[in-house]
């Protein structure tokens, strides 16, 4: 019979909500890892080192990090698309600060705005997904990472391409163009939905949680369930490393490629693209993770990145890197899905935003030194060293993960 446009219409009319912040997750993922493929144009540009550009990275993952539980509870008490359309209207401003910045300060400031703009979005994306799907949220959650780290794909690859026929620049003032017209969509959407106005708590608390003159003191307790959940904190730990690993690598993973194995820039470009593309896999671990256990899947996935970046370091044949490299992408964007699905089951719904702020405030308040970590590792031994202490981290998540199941 073929795709009907009725089909087509109804599809996209119980979708959309995954379509819109799936794009934007896109682009706040996109204006992330421009960076690290232009580490090596800061440091010529502005005169610093490897340490100074890691921490640059690392002010923008602790800005990032830092609004997590503002933004978790803003958007328990005021609903999450309020909380999505503000980040993205402040992370569209930053784009243009730090295109416009004249010195390696600003741009400092630049990066700090852009954490700060970008940190909300997944806190209360997260909740809002898990309620609208609860009958498959793993595979809801799978689409917007997958989506979302196709940015980081997309990221180095619009770095050479701009890069060759523009000025470095161009690459924020595009994005915080193509930024500025997804928040317009979404809020547009949004507005015309009373089930997601920007003004109301979120929809399936009930009137009476509502009306209660005890639904604040739940709460406040709620958000602190991780204080006396030992699962719940075991599985904080894991995420703590996670989080450390994942922003180690992919902050410095070019340079790493270039100074350690000789590549070329742009095909160091490349192959830090292969290292998103594997985000595809996340549908699909998503997918696995809402039929069996997910502890058992993200500890699949936990071994399979341990592995692959320990070959990483002895490996020098370009076609086992792309292999290896493309291995490890599906160890780390595979677990993101199973991860957020299992916290999501495991958190009283009602606190859903702030008590992810508060744990998503400790992963990646930690995970926010990584880049400065490595970059000093770098400067001080070589990559290898600093990469190793990223593959000691994950064969720890690994036991821990063994332990919880």
């Amino acid at each position: 019979m073929g795709l009907q446009p009725s089909r087509i219409r109804r599809a996209f009319g119980e979708y959309d909500l995954v379509v819109f912040v799936s794009l934007l997750w896109f682009m706040v993922q996109f204006l992330r890892f421009v960076f690290p493929p232009l580490f090596g144009t800061f440091q010529v540009n502005y005169d610093v080192s490897n340490a100074q550009t890691g921490i640059l990275f690392t002010a923008l993952m602790l800005a990032y990090s830092s609004v997590q539980v503002p933004a978790g509870l803003l958007g328990d008490r005021r609903g999450e698309p309020a909380v999505i359309v503000g980040g993205a209207v402040l992370f569209t401003t930053a784009a243009l600060v730090v295109a416009a910045s004249p010195a390696y300060t600003i741009l400092l400031g630049g990066a700090v705005l852009l954490g700060l703009g970008t940190g909300p979005h997944k806190t209360v994306t997260i909740p809002l997904l898990s309620r609208r799907y609860s009958d498959n949220h793993g595979l809801a959650l799978g689409v917007m990472d997958t989506i979302g780290q196709l940015g980081g794909t997309v990221a180095p690859l619009a770095v050479v391409a701009i890069t060759t026929v523009l000025f470095w620049q161009a690459v924020f003032i595009l994005g915080a163009g193509v930024s500025a017209l997804l928040c317009w969509l979404f809020y547009a959407r949004v507005k015309r939905d009373p089930k997601l106005t920007t003004n109301d708590p979120i929809e399936n608390r009930s009137n009476e949680e509502n009306n209660s003159s005890d639904a604040t003191g739940d709460r406040r307790q709620g958000y602190w369930t991780i204080l006396r959940n030992r699962s719940l904190l075991g599985f904080m730990v894991v995420t703590v490393t996670f989080t450390f690993a994942w922003n180690g690598v992919s902050a410095f993973f070019p340079l790493f490629l270039a100074s350690e194995k000789g590549l070329s820039s742009d095909l160091s470009g490349v192959l830090y693209s292969v290292l998103f593309i594997a985000s595809v896999s996340q549908t699909i671990t998503g997918g696995i993770s809402d039929r069996i256990d997910r502890l058992s899947v993200g500890f699949s996935l936990f071994v399979l990145a341990f592995c692959a970046m320990g070959l990483i370091l002895v490996v020098d044949s370009l076609p086992l890197l792309f292999v290896l490299t493309a291995a490890a992408g599906v160890g780390f964007h595979g677990f993101r899905p199973v991860r957020d699905s299992y916290l999501m089951e495991i958190i009283p719904t009602e606190v859903g935003s702030g008590t992810l702020g508060i744990i998503r405030t400790c992963m990646t308040g930690i995970g926010a030194l990584a880049p400065a970590v490595v970059g000093i590792l770098s400067d001080a031994i070589d990559f290898v060293a600093a990469f190793s202490v990223i593959i000691g981290l994950l064969a720890f998540g690994s036991a821990v993960l063994l332990v919880l199941r």
